[in-house]
C-alpha cells in the first residue's frame, strides 16, 4: 500500500491558518516541486504558508480498475460477503463510488486508513468507519481485531478512533434497471473474508500480514498510476530541474518516485528529496535516488517538517558515477519487476567504480531503442512484415473420401473432399491469401504414375474445382511431381534393367513432368510447380507449355530442395509409399552453394519464381538466392517444421501465436517474396500473427 493514504489528513497548520511567524518563514525563497495537482492540497498550503514557492505537476495519471471487478466487489459489501472491507486511501474509496448507490446496513466492518480516507468512506456512506488507523497501511496489522485473524472478539480494540464512533453501511450496487443485482455465493466463508481493494501497484505487505494473521483475502485493483511523458510537464518546470533551481521534491507516494525520474531523470546534486512515509522512501532507496528526510506522519504538518529537515541538512558529496547512471536510467511501470532487479544492482555497481577511480560512463548520443518504445513506434520502423498476399497454402486433395480426414501428424491439417476443398479455397479468397498449392491424393497408384496427368484424375479435378471457385481471385498452382502417383513413392520414373537398374531415370522423367504440367493448365492452373528436382525439369515443362499455348502459365520451381527429415509428417498426408530415399536427386543439406547453384540454372531455364525447401532450416541458402537472383524467391515452411510448433505448443511448451509469427517473420527477413506454410489461411485472418 502507499503512504499516500493520509497525506490530507488533519494538521496542525488547517487550510486557511498560516504558519506561525515563529517559524520567520523556513522554507522563504526555497523552491519546492510537489508532483501532484488536487484542489484544496492541505501540504501545498502549509509548504507555501512557510514561505515556500510550491511547483505542483502531474506525473502520474490515474487509469481505473476493471469495472465489472469493481462491480462484483460492490455486490459482495452490500450481501455482507465479507468481514471486512479495506480501504487505504480515498482514492480507492473514490474509484469504488462509481459502482456503489445508498446506504444500506451490512454486516462488513470497514477499517481504512488515515483521517482522509475516513472522510472519503464517510461522504460516501453516510457512516463512520469502524477502525482508523494512522501512519502507512501496514499499520492495520498492529490492530487487535485484525491482527488477531477470524478469530479474534469483534469488541477488541478499535483502535484511535473513539469506540463510540457508529459503524459503517455498506452501500448498494448500481444496476441499469435500479434494482440490487444477486450477490454471489461462492468462495471463502465471509466471517474470514476481508475485501481488500487498492491501487494495482500496491505494497502486497498488507495483504500478506493479513493473511499471515488467518483472513481469506480477496484483493481487487481499483485503479493504477501511470508516468506521464516529458511533453505532459510545465516547461518552466522541466527547465527548473535541469538548472537546479528545485530545492526540495516531496515523493508523495511510492509510484511517484518513478514517475519523477522517468521523465525528469535523476535529481541534480543540489535538490533533496523527501519521501511522505517509510514505503515512499524504500521505493526511492531502490531506484537509487537518496531520501534527505521521511515524514513523520503523512499529512502536512508531518511533511512540512520534513522539508525543513531536509532543507536545513547538509548537501550530501555529489556521486557523479550514481548521477549519471541515474540520468541515463528510464523506468516504465509496464517493466517493474526487471526494473527493481536492475537498480538493485546499481548501487554496488556504482560503489565498485568509484573506489577504483574509474570515470563515469557517458551517456550514450545513439540510441536505438528509442525506435523500440512503443508499440506505435516499432510498428513505424519495421523492416518487414507479413502480407497475407504473399502466402501460400498447400492443401491436399484425396480420391477415395466422402469427408475431409485429418493427417495425425499435422494437427489442423486435413486431406479434402471436392467439396470441403472448394469451401477451403472460398475462405482462402475472402482472407486475401496469394495462392494454393494443390497436391492429389489418388485411390490407385501404378510404375509411371499415369494419374497425374489423367484428366479426370483427383489433382486435376481438384485444379478445375478451385479455379471454378476462385476464378483470378486466387492463383492456383499445383505440385508438378510424381511421388504422389507412383507405386513405388519416388518422383519419377524408374530404370526397370541393366547396370543402373532401380535407378530414378532422370531424362525419362521429364516427359513425365511435361505430360502433369500440361494437363495442369489445361485444368485451369495459372502455375505449376515441378518439384522432383531432375536436371532440366525447368526447360523441359517450359518447353511443353509454351508448345500447348499456354505461355501465360507461370514456372514457381522447386529450385533448391534439400533431402530433409522435416518432410515426414507429408509423407503421411499424401500417403507415400516411398521405401529408401530420395538422396539421389535431391540436395545434400551440407552444401550451400549448390541451393544458388541450382536457383541460377533454373532462372535460365526459365523459372519465374524460385524456391529454398525447407524453408526454417535453410535461411543462409534463402538468403544467398534472393540476394542473387534476378526473380522473386518462394520458401517452404515444410510439415516437419510445422509439426514441431503443433507439438510443443500442445503441451504448453511455446507460446504458439507467437512462435507461429516469428518463424514466418524469420523466413520473410531472410529474402523470401513468398512463403509457403500450413498456417496461411490461419495467419491471414488473425493479424496478431503477422
Amino acid at each position: 500500500m502507499t503512504d499516500s493514504a493520509a497525506d490530507n489528513g488533519p494538521a496542525g497548520h488547517p487550510p486557511g491558518r498560516p504558519v506561525p511567524e515563529a517559524a520567520c518563514a523556513p522554507l522563504s525563497s526555497r523552491v519546492v516541486l510537489l508532483p501532484r495537482v488536487k484542489e484544496h492540497d492541505r501540504i501545498a498550503s502549509a509548504l507555501e504558508s512557510a514561505g515556500a514557492q510550491v511547483l505542483r505537476a502531474a506525473v502520474t495519471r490515474t487509469v481505473p480498475g476493471d469495472a465489472g471487478a469493481l462491480e462484483a466487489t460492490a455486490r459482495q459489501i452490500a450481501a455482507g460477503e465479507a468481514a471486512w472491507l479495506v480501504l487505504t486511501s480515498a482514492r480507492t474509496v473514490e474509484a469504488l463510488a462509481p459502482h456503489l448507490l445508498s446506504p444500506a446496513p451490512s454486516s462488513v466492518r470497514v477499517a481504512v486508513v488515515g483521517p482522509a480516507t475516513a472522510r472519503a468512506w464517510t461522504e460516501l456512506s453516510g457512516a463512520s468507519p469502524d477502525l482508523v488507523a494512522r501512519g502507512s497501511a501496514t499499520a492495520l496489522l498492529g490492530e487487535p481485531v485484525l491482527a488477531g485473524g477470524p478469530g479474534a472478539p469483534r469488541d477488541a480494540d478499535r483502535g484511535t478512533e473513539p469506540a463510540g464512533t457508529p459503524r459503517a453501511a455498506a452501500t448498494t450496487p448500481r444496476a441499469p434497471d435500479g434494482s440490487v443485482p444477486a450477490a454471489p455465493t461462492t468462495g471463502p466463508e465471509p466471517a474470514r473474508r476481508v475485501l481488500l481493494p487498492a491501487s494495482a501497484l500496491a505494497d502486497p505487505a498488507l495483504a500478506d500480514g493479513l493473511r499471515r494473521a488467518g483472513w481469506e483475502v480477496e484483493q481487487v485493483a481499483t485503479y493504477t498510476t501511470v508516468t506521464a511523458g516529458a511533453r505532459d510537464l510545465p516547461g518552466d518546470l522541466i527547465r527548473s530541474w535541469g538548472a537546479g533551481d528545485v530545492d526540495v521534491v516531496v515523493l508523495t507516494a511510492p509510484s511517484t518516485a518513478r514517475a519523477v525520474l522517468e521523465p525528469l531523470g535523476a535529481p541534480p546534486p543540489e535538490t533533496r528529496l523527501v519521501a511522505i512515509g517509510a514505503a515512499t522512501a524504500a521505493a526511492a532507496g531502490d531506484l537509487g535516488l537518496p531520501v534527505a528526510a521521511t515524514a513523520a506522519s503523512p499529512t502536512p504538518e508531518g511533511v512540512l517538517r520534513a522539508v525543513i529537515e531536509a532543507v536545513q541538512t547538509p548537501t550530501p558529496p555529489h556521486d557523479p558515477v550514481m548521477s549519471t547512471t541515474l540520468r541515463t536510467t528510464r523506468l516504465r511501470d509496464d517493466q517493474r519487476p526487471q526494473e527493481h532487479l536492475m537498480t538493485d544492482a546499481l548501487r554496488p555497481a556504482a560503489d565498485f567504480l568509484s573506489r577504483r577511480a574509474i570515470p563515469a560512463p557517458q551517456a550514450p548520443t545513439i540510441r536505438p531503442r528509442r525506435l523500440r518504445t512503443t508499440p506505435a513506434m516499432r510498428r513505424l520502423a519495421r523492416e518487414h512484415t507479413v502480407d497475407p498476399a504473399a502466402l501460400i497454402l498447400p492443401v491436399f486433395v484425396r480420391e477415395d473420401i466422402d469427408a475431409p480426414h485429418p493427417v495425425e501428424a499435422m494437427p489442423g491439417v486435413v486431406q479434402h473432399t471436392l467439396d470441403s476443398l472448394r469451401r477451403e479455397a472460398a475462405a482462402c479468397a475472402e482472407a486475401g491469401i496469394g495462392a494454393i498449392d494443390l497436391f492429389g491424393v489418388p485411390a490407385e497408384r501404378d510404375e509411371s504414375g499415369t494419374a497425374a496427368w489423367a484428366e479426370d484424375g483427383i489433382l486435376n479435378r481438384g485444379i478445375a474445382a478451385v479455379r471454378a471457385e476462385v476464378g483470378d481471385d486466387v492463383i492456383v498452382c499445383a505440385d508438378t511431381c510424381l511421388d504422389e502417383f507412383t507405386s513405388h513413392g519416388h518422383c519419377g520414373l524408374i530404370r526397370p534393367g541393366g547396370p543402373r537398374a532401380g535407378e530414378v531415370d532422370n531424362d525419362a522423367t521429364l516427359a513425365a513432368y511435361q505430360a502433369m504440367a500440361v494437363a495442369q493448365a489445361e485444368a485451369g492452373a495459372h502455375m505449376v510447380s515441378p518439384s522432383g528436382m531432375m536436371d532440366g525439369q525447368v526447360a523441359a515443362i517450359r518447353t511443353a507449355l509454351d508448345a500447348t499455348g499456354h505461355d501465360d502459365v507461370a514456372i514457381l520451381a522447386y529450385s533448391a530442395k534439400y533431402a530433409s527429415a522435416y518432410f515426414g509428417p507429408f509423407r503421411e498426408a499424401v500417403g507415400s509409399t516411398l521405401t529408401g530415399d530420395r538422396r539421389a536427386y535431391q540436395q545434400d543439406p551440407a552444401n550451400r552453394r549448390e541451393g544458388l547453384r541450382e536457383a541460377m540454372l533454373d532462372v535460365e531455364q526459365g523459372a519465374d519464381i524460385v524456391m529454398v525447401k525447407p524453408a526454417g532450416p535453410y535461411l543462409d541458402v534463402l538468403a544467398d538466392v534472393a540476394a542473387s537472383c534476378p526473380v522473386p524467391v518462394a520458401a517452404y515452411q515444410v510439415s516437419g517444421e510445422y509439426a514441431m510448433v503443433e507439438a510443443a505448443a500442445q503441451r504448453g511448451w511455446v507460446d504458439r501465436e507467437r512462435v507461429i509469427a516469428e518463424s514466418v517473420l524469420g523466413i520473410v527477413r531472410a529474402g523470401a517474396d513468398m512463403v509457403l506454410t500450413y498456417w496461411a489461411r490461419e495467419i491471414a485472418e488473425n493479424p496478431a500473427l503477422r
